[in-house]
């Protein structure tokens, strides 16, 4: 009888970045990406999971930017899920309140980031 650990899988792509399950509080009916504003890599525009957005003023939803001027410094939402939003606009979930793991988000948790996100609780 083996009684070896043996390696089931191995998570690649996604790891979670919320922290607990307890206090979530996800949008409703999600949110539109504004695909036209999302800089393009690799030939795709594609958005990490963990990614705080910020509403616009034409109600889509695009990734924080610290140095914008056109509501992209103001984030509200963290993106619950990896999106590829190449050919058009993208309706996706995110997360209005949570604990998440700083660390594996896609930006620099900074001072100013959890001022602006208050429902967010970086760990």
């Amino acid at each position: 009888m083996n009684l070896q650990p043996t390696k089931k899988f191995e998570v690649t792509e996604e790891a979670e970045i919320l922290a607990s399950y307890e206090a979530i509080r996800e949008v409703v009916n999600g949110i539109t990406i504004d695909s036209s504003v999302v800089t393009a890599t690799d030939g795709r525009k594609t958005i990490q999971k963990g990614m705080p957005m910020a509403k616009l003023a034409n109600g889509k939803y695009v990734p924080y930017d610290a140095a914008g001027t056109d509501g992209s410094e103001n984030p509200t939402v963290i993106l619950k899920h990896n999106v590829d939003v190449t050919e058009g606009d993208h309706i996706v979930g995110g997360y209005e309140m949570a604990k998440v793991i700083s660390e594996r988000l896609p930006v620099e948790v900074t001072a100013d980031l959890k001022a602006k996100m208050p429902f967010i609780q970086f760990s």
